[in-house]
């Protein structure tokens, strides 16, 4: 095996990243010096919703990858420009087939229960999250980790795949690291117990009102290129879904951070004297179909739906002003161009009524009701489930709004014959190697043959006929549609220094300097 320095390996893959993240207006975290930051007291933080779990290996949920980043670690990590470099692991191999991965792991690495990390762990904690995420059942097919020694394990692919480290640093869903013992013993459906080596532990949960996450006294980031350095004593999530309770809880001092913002109120956090706005790269807004079960297993009926909807209507109603949209047909925002595509643009916004009429008739639609699931924890997705069904209706299609709490509606999407089509935003990313497009609704194997032609390309731009076949496949079989982009905002005090996004928000190097 030769020895691979991590950065140039992936400099072609994910290097995108950089002009992405360039656009991020909040400040880096990682600029932060110690010495301007002060230590102690608690960060408050209102989220949206509350988190499905902790277990952030099941689960594309941002609440989830938000909390639980702070509490888990994995072997690599993206830098503040979207570079991958070691985390747990301290050196990394990669055979000449680039078919063998092998990790070299950081000594002296405890968990949250006392306990040092070794191999057992990380073999345990990877293959379980090849099995049950859907990176890694998407990307990872026949892929196993194997101990080769205290501190080191192999990662064997079945294929090589151009974006596999890419894969393990991302957030969501994490390739987290457990104790052995909890990682055997833990079901499917999640982890019960939520123990880690991140900068901050689990406190309490109570369930309903807020999580409090106390700083591991023994951490170290000590020879990490990323440091995560615990400022703050505590970190209380407090779970408000009215977006006007966190934004009065922020502008009167109550919170420190409030997530999710609407346009409608930015205005009104630039105005206030002590609060911020921090804008990011968002991602894309889709409007999913069941396509195993129901009305929406044919083809005609999403194709009904896609030709009827105005994308501009949508996006306008859920984000304001253009300024926080983004009217395009790519899976991948423009600002990562290695994997921008347009191919299939001309199904993209039609908003055609005689034509959306002529699909409904070879569907056979005959008058039944459809259910079309929403929540108002997140205002953007209820306002585009509501703009949806009026122009359903207008082509005469009868749709049922039902609208849920998140976790309900978690629950209610995982099972197939609770629904027919939803509305959902997922966070940006800047390759298309995820399986978002089977998010409940469409089979993982339908986009399967496509993602393997990007891994097994040499390079991104060798990739790019493969890019553009997956893009095309979305716009003729409309697993989901595409409605736009949008930007990310979350509210911010002047007290609060260190604070940063990278494909989410990131706490752990923040400090309230009140």
């Amino acid at each position: 095996m030769k020895q691979v320095k991590v950065k140039w390996l992936l400099f072609i893959v994910i290097a995108l990243f950089v002009a992405g993240c360039s656009n991020n207006q909040a400040s880096s975290g990682n600029k932060s010096t110690s010495a301007a930051q002060k230590d102690g007291g608690t960060l408050n933080i209102a989220f949206q919703s509350e988190p499905t779990t902790l277990d952030p290996q099941i689960t594309g949920n941002s609440s989830v990858k938000d909390a639980a980043r702070n509490i888990y670690e994995g072997l690599v990590i993206f830098d503040s420009k979207g570079n991958v470099e070691p985390d747990l692991a301290e050196k990394i191999d990669i055979s000449e087939d680039k078919k063998v991965y092998t990790f070299q792991l950081r000594k002296g690495v405890k968990f949250h229960n006392g306990k040092e990390m070794t191999a057992d762990d990380v073999e345990a904690s990877i293959n379980r999250w090849i099995k049950l995420s859907s990176l890694g059942k998407t990307n990872f097919v026949g892929a196993q980790v194997k101990k080769t020694g205290d501190y080191t394990v192999e990662l064997h692919l079945k294929t090589p795949n151009v974006n596999t480290l890419a894969l393990l640093a991302d957030p969501i869903p994490a390739a987290a690291i457990f104790p052995k013992e909890i990682i055997e013993k833990a079901p499917a459906e999640g982890a019960t117990e939520f123990v880690g080596t991140g900068p901050f532990k689990v406190k309490e949960w109570k369930k309903n009102q807020y999580i409090t996450l106390e700083r591991f006294k023994d951490y170290s980031s000590k020879g990490r290129k990323i440091k995560k350095t615990p400022h703050v004593d505590e970190i209380k999530i407090s779970f408000l879904s009215d977006e006007s309770t966190r934004i009065s809880g922020i502008t009167a001092g109550q919170f420190d951070i409030a997530l999710g913002v609407s346009s409608d109120n930015a205005a009104q956090i630039e105005s206030t004297q002590n609060v911020k706005n921090k804008l990011a790269p968002g991602g894309f807004i889709g409007l999913f179909y069941n396509t195993q079960e129901g009305f929406f297993s044919d083809l005609n009926a999403r194709k009904a739906v896609n030709a009827a909807i105005n994308a501009k209507d949508i996006l306008s109603s859920s984000y304001g002003d253009s300024d926080y949209y983004e009217l395009t047909s790519s899976i991948v925002n423009k600002k990562f161009p290695n994997y921008y595509s347009e191919a299939g643009k001309e199904e993209y916004n039609q908003h055609d009524e005689k034509k959306a009429r002529s699909y409904l008739k070879k569907a056979g639609y005959s008058g039944q009701e459809l259910r079309l699931l929403t929540s108002r924890d997140y205002q953007d997705q209820y306002n585009t489930a509501v703009i949806v069904q009026q122009e359903l209706e207008k082509i005469g299609v009868k749709v049922k709004l039902e609208v849920y709490d998140w976790a309900t509606f978690t629950d209610k999407v995982n099972d197939p014959k609770a629904w027919d089509i939803y509305p959902v935003d997922w966070a940006a990313r800047s390759t298309i190697f995820q399986g978002f497009w089977t998010s409940g609704g469409a089979p993982v194997e339908k986009s399967t043959k496509y993602l393997d032609k990007i891994k097994a390309a040499a390079s991104v731009k060798d990739a790019r006929p493969a890019i553009d076949a997956t893009q095309k496949y979305v716009w003729e079989e409309l697993p989901f549609t595409l409605i736009g982009h949008k930007v990310n905002i979350n509210a911010v005090s002047t007290n609060v220094k260190g604070y940063d996004f990278n494909l989410g928000p990131v706490f752990y190097n923040v400090s309230v300097n009140k």
